[in-house]
C-alpha cells in the first residue's frame, strides 16, 4: 500500500469516526482581555458562509474553582457538533477562578468582557451579534443566567468599542443548575428577559446541583411570563423527554425559535 493511499485510509477512518468533529479546529486563546492570563477564548466559525451566523457563547463548569474551555470539545462535542450543522459559530471561554483577589462578581465581569468581545468581532467573525446564546453547566449556567438577568455591562459612552457592547444574551441555556441559583438569579429575573432552557439529570441526592434548583428557575420563569422550558433525565421531577427526542435537540429547537430561526 502506497504512503499516500494509506494516508487517505486513516483520514476516512478519522472522519468516520465517533466524537470526530467536521472542521473541528478553532481559533484558540484568542484573547478577550489583558486583565487575566485566563481571558482567553476558542472560536469555531459558522460551517457555511453567507447571512451572519447566530453565535452559542459557552462557559465551562468547575466550581468556579477549576475547568477549562476545552471541556466543550471533549465533553460536549454533540452540543458543539450540532449547534455548528445547525449554522451557529460557537464560542468557548476560559475565565478566571476564586481567589483572594478575585470573587464571583469579579470572575462574572471577565465573562462580560468576553461576550462584549465577541459582539465586537461580528465583522471579522461573520456573526449577528443580536443572535447570541449562552449556555453553560454548573458555574457555567450560572455565569450565563447572570449576564442574562442582571443590569447590562455596555458602557455605551466609553471610548472603548468593546466596552460599548452589550454583554447581556438573546437567549440563556442551563444544564445541571446548581447551588446559588435563590441567592443570585431568581430575585434579579424580570419580565421581557431572555428565554431560558433548563435540563438536569441530578438525582435528588445531588448536594452541589439539587433538582429544586432548576425547578425554582422553572417557576420563576412561568411567574413572570420569560419563556421557558424544562426537562430531566429521569431522575427527579422534571419533566422527562419526550420519546424519540433529544434534551440536546430540544435545546437546540428552543434556541431557533427565540433566535428567531425555527425551521
Amino acid at each position: 500500500m502506497t504512503l499516500k493511499l494509506c494516508t487517505i485510509l486513516i483520514f476516512s477512518s478519522m472522519l468516520s469516526a465517533p466524537g470526530f468533529l467536521e472542521g473541528a479546529e478553532p481559533e484558540r486563546d484568542i484573547e478577550y482581555d489583558t486583565k487575566h492570563e485566563r481571558d482567553v477564548l476558542d472560536f469555531w466559525p459558522a460551517l457555511t458562509r453567507g447571512e451572519p451566523a447566530p453565535v452559542l457563547v459557552w462557559f465551562h463548569p468547575g466550581g468556579f474553582r477549576d475547568g477549562d474551555k476545552s471541556q466543550l470539545q471533549k465533553n460536549r462535542s454533540e452540543m458543539l457538533q450540532a449547534y455548528r450543522n445547525a449554522g451557529y459559530a460557537v464560542v468557548s471561554c476560559n475565565y478566571p477562578f476564586l481567589s483572594d483577589d478575585i470573587d464571583h462578581l469579579e470572575i462574572v465581569k471577565h465573562c462580560a468582557r468576553a461576550v462584549q468581545f465577541v459582539r465586537s468581532k461580528a465583522k471579522d467573525w461573520n456573526i449577528d451579534p443580536a443572535r447570541l446564546c449562552c449556555c453553560g453547566v454548573s458555574a457555567g449556567a450560572l455565569i450565563s443566567e447572570f449576564l442574562a438577568y442582571h443590569d447590562d455591562f455596555a458602557d455605551p459612552s466609553a471610548k472603548d468599542a468593546i466596552s460599548q457592547q452589550s454583554s447581556r444574551p438573546a437567549v440563556v441555556m442551563s444544564i445541571m443548575q446548581p447551588l446559588g441559583t435563590k441567592e443570585f438569579i431568581t430575585p434579579f429575573m424580570d419580565k421581557g428577559e431572555a428565554p431560558i432552557f433548563i435540563y438536569s439529570n441530578a438525582k435528588p441526592s445531588d448536594r452541589i446541583h439539587p433538582p429544586w434548583a432548576a425547578i425554582m428557575l422553572r417557576d420563576r420563569a412561568q411567574e413572570i411570563g420569560i419563556p421557558c422550558a424544562a426537562f430531566g433525565g429521569g431522575r427527579n421531577k422534571l419533566p422527562a423527554v419526550e420519546e424519540g427526542k433529544t434534551w440536546l435537540e430540544l435545546q437546540l429547537e428552543f434556541c431557533q425559535k427565540h433566535l428567531g430561526r425555527d425551521q
